[in-house]
């Protein structure tokens, strides 16, 4: 048999080495194991819709090969899950899909043990934007008359959104304060959303009425609601309505962000794995149907820009509901 030379047999030998250390770092990498999202709401609500929406486009864009569970703990503005989640510390395995302003409100709120500025913050998704409307027989036909008419009485404009200290009503207060209108004295009745504050509105009981734009949708098709405003910075396509940019009040709305965070106590390396997959997933074609469907908008917040955005939030909510007499 005829001898191979000594330097081809080297060249053999080195590159079946760096193929098995190539097959053995590829079977290593992250996430070489089933992953955990935990939606701290109901099913069918938004972190529900969100929570899917990320375990759909990681095994259908094939972002990884590896199943994501999604696991519903809902209740206390998303608190109580939020307190299960803080249990995994420095797993990277176990991820929870939030929004700021929405959970925030919830740890003020319901004085959480748990805040998120102690948890890993991977990023910052998308933002849902949120319409201001009224019935569609309301005398008021845009937005600033509807104010003028809060700074007057205002007790006699009953307003219904989301949950107590989220993102709806906290916006309500930006607006109120803008027109010199002291935030307790805010007529704001909190629902679970949806349904809830439909009703409300359609049957007369409030006045108006500030939700996610994808929750409104159906009605404002429909033509039962009169949309005043929407938040964000540009106009929503469909809907023909100024945004509180256009009208002056960007700064009296409070936007929520929402994102993806991980148990505390991961290392650096763990942080950055996981930002590279969620970041990988964002930019699918899988996860662009899931913001089309929705009406999110991108904006994407990786690391710690999303950890500053949720202090700072976690500052301007708290002299919020301050005020309201929510938080001590």
């Amino acid at each position: 048999m005829k001898r191979l030379p000594a330097l081809a047999v080297l060249l053999v030998l080195t590159t079946g080495c760096a193929v098995g250390e190539s097959t053995t770092d590829t079977a290593e990498s992250y996430p070489s194991k089933p992953l955990s999202i935990l939606a701290p709401g109901s099913p069918g609500g938004g972190w529900d819709t969100r929570a899917r929406g990320i375990a759909n486009a990681l095994s259908q864009c094939k972002i990884t090969t590896q199943k994501a569970t999604v696991t519903n703990v809902p209740g206390a503005g998303g608190t109580i899950g939020l307190a299960q989640f803080a249990k995994h510390n420095g797993d990277p395995y176990q991820l929870m899909v939030m929004d700021s302003a929405t959970m925030l409100g919830g740890i003020v709120n319901n004085h959480s043990p748990v805040d998120l500025t102690t948890l890993t913050p991977i990023a910052g998704l998308s933002r849902g934007p949120s319409a201001i409307v009224v019935p569609e027989k309301s005398p008021y036909a845009d937005l600033p008359g509807l104010l003028a008419a809060l700074e007057q009485n205002p007790r006699g404009i009953k307003w219904t959104g989301g949950s107590l200290g989220g993102p709806g009503q906290l916006t309500v207060a930006g607006l109120a304060k803008g027109q010199g209108v002291a935030v307790k004295d805010v007529n704001y009745v909190p629902t679970a959303g949806g349904g809830e504050s439909m009703n409300l509105l359609l049957s007369g009981a409030a006045t108006a009425g500030i939700d996610t734009v994808v929750e409104l949708k159906p009605q404002i098709a429909a033509g039962a609601l009169r949309v005043l405003a929407v938040d964000g910075d540009a106009r929503i396509e469909g809907i023909d309505a100024p945004t509180l940019k256009e009208l002056g009040l960007a700064d009296k709305s409070v936007s929520t962000l929402a994102g993806v965070m991980a148990p505390a106590g991961l290392s650096a390396e763990q942080q950055k794995d996981v930002i590279a997959m969620v970041d990988k997933m964002r930019q699918s074609s899988c996860w662009q149907d899931v913001l089309k469907k929705n009406n999110w908008v991108e904006a994407w917040t990786p690391g710690d820009d999303f950890k500053k955005v949720l202090t700072d939030q976690r500052t301007q909510i708290t002299a919020i509901l301050t005020e309201m007499g929510l938080a001590k």
